[in-house]
């Protein structure tokens, strides 16, 4: 972890030095804020910066009138400068109220207090500022807690959850993305108060459990807090989420999120892992990657033939994938796993016809001979096969000739 000298001599990105310098020119004060603070003392490079204020809303757009800016969240005190194809958020120094919902305060109240804002953040690695000249404002031990490797929340940590039951799946993201654990108050809060993400939305608890799949302790999270895991993830056991944890043990870091998810999805049979990933709110390509690999969990063709229709049916990538997937979970043994990458590689080397895209003939073709509506795909499709099947040369005229011959 960097010191707080080292991180003096660590120059901000143009556009959020620009930004604080706007402010601090105007007579206000500026801190980047948050995981940018953390993530450099780290020795990380941020994904995105954050910067606080004690300007009021009003007096940042003064400030910024010359400038491409967002009101992404103005009366909660929050605009975006947008700078160099960069977006910095800068936000108002402010009180969270009442958080009526279990996620965002009803109303906030702005202050003159860098310490007002800081007291109100979830946990002490996020609740550290910093600027140039001051180095870093760090009041509730975030640098300690970086250092033992420990997630701990500002303040009581049920108070904090009971605010914003996300919190709940943030802890556990952090401490599986940076390795770290979650102190006793913490792992406490979170048992108790899992119920409190009953009124988070899916969308919002898909993007932090995925993160969490992700992390370089997704193992040892799964396996500590099953319980979580379970309750989020109705109807998989806690058992299956411990065996689901044992899996992860085994798993490379760049394994493909897809693979992350069937895995922990893999005591369900095909619909209710459908039904339990649709109650998730992924993206049609997300959830299709993850069925694709629990519907085939049963014997597969593993000749060059079937290996070309898992790329026909699911990309070309889709056979290593799903070897990836079989081989962790048990379902194939670890050499006809290396047999189906070798046989995928070698269809990729020679370019084997394994789509229609890549089939010398098309629909305007067999329009041109009389083919119509549905008979085109379907014909299509056939002699596709065919040639998957090595019956049939990929070659135009072979393809006509069949056809003539009365192939489909």
């Amino acid at each position: 972890m960097k010191s707080a000298d080292e991180i003096r001599a660590i120059p901000l990105p143009q556009p959020v030095t620009f930004v604080m310098e706007r402010l601090e020119a105007a007579g206000y004060h500026a801190y980047a804020v948050g995981g940018c603070v953390r993530d450099r003392l780290m020795g990380r490079i941020p994904g995105d910066y954050d910067v606080t204020t004690d300007a009021r809303p009003d007096e940042m757009l003064r400030v910024y009138a010359d400038c491409r800016v967002v009101e992404t969240g103005l009366k909660h005190g929050t605009l975006t400068v947008v700078r160099d194809g960069m977006n910095v958020e800068v936000t108002t120094y402010r009180i969270d109220g009442a958080y009526a919902d279990g996620r965002h305060p009803d109303a906030v109240t702005f202050t003159d207090r860098l310490a007002d804002d800081l007291c109100r953040r979830d946990f002490t690695i996020n609740a550290m500022a910093w600027a140039p000249g001051q180095g870093i404002v760090d009041l509730f031990g975030g640098q300690k807690d970086l250092e033992a490797g420990r997630i701990r929340c500002v303040g009581r940590a049920s108070d904090r959850f009971s605010e914003d039951g996300l919190r709940i799946l943030r802890a556990l993201r952090f401490a599986s993305v940076l390795d770290f654990a979650c102190d006793e108050e913490c792992r406490a809060a979170v048992m108790d108060g899992m119920g409190l993400l009953d009124r988070i939305s899916r969308e919002r608890i898909y993007a932090e459990l995925t993160k969490l799949l992700g992390g370089v302790g997704a193992a040892r999270i799964l396996g500590e807090y099953a319980p979580v895991l379970a309750y989020v993830l109705p109807p998989l056991t806690e058992e299956a989420v411990r065996r689901a944890s044992a899996v992860f043990e085994r798993m490379k870091r760049d394994t493909p999120t897809a693979v992350r998810y069937a895995v922990l999805l893999d005591s369900l049979d095909a619909e209710t892992a459908a039904k339990t990933m649709d109650t998730l709110k992924p993206s049609k390509e997300e959830k299709r990657a993850v069925l694709a690999l629990l519907s085939r969990r049963g014997e597969i063709d593993t000749t060059r033939y079937g290996v070309k229709c898992l790329m026909r049916d699911a990309g070309d990538a889709f056979p290593a994938v799903w070897a990836a997937f079989a081989s962790l979970t048990g379902h194939i043994g670890d050499e006809r796993a290396a047999e189906i990458r070798r046989i995928a590689e070698e269809i990729l080397a020679a370019d084997d016809c394994r789509n229609l895209a890549g089939l010398a003939l098309d629909g305007r073709d067999l329009a041109g001979r009389g083919y119509t509506g549905p008979a085109i795909g379907e014909t299509l499709a056939m002699l596709l096969d065919a040639v998957m099947r090595g019956e049939i040369p990929n070659e135009r005229g072979a393809l006509l000739a069949a056809l003539e011959a009365g192939h489909g």
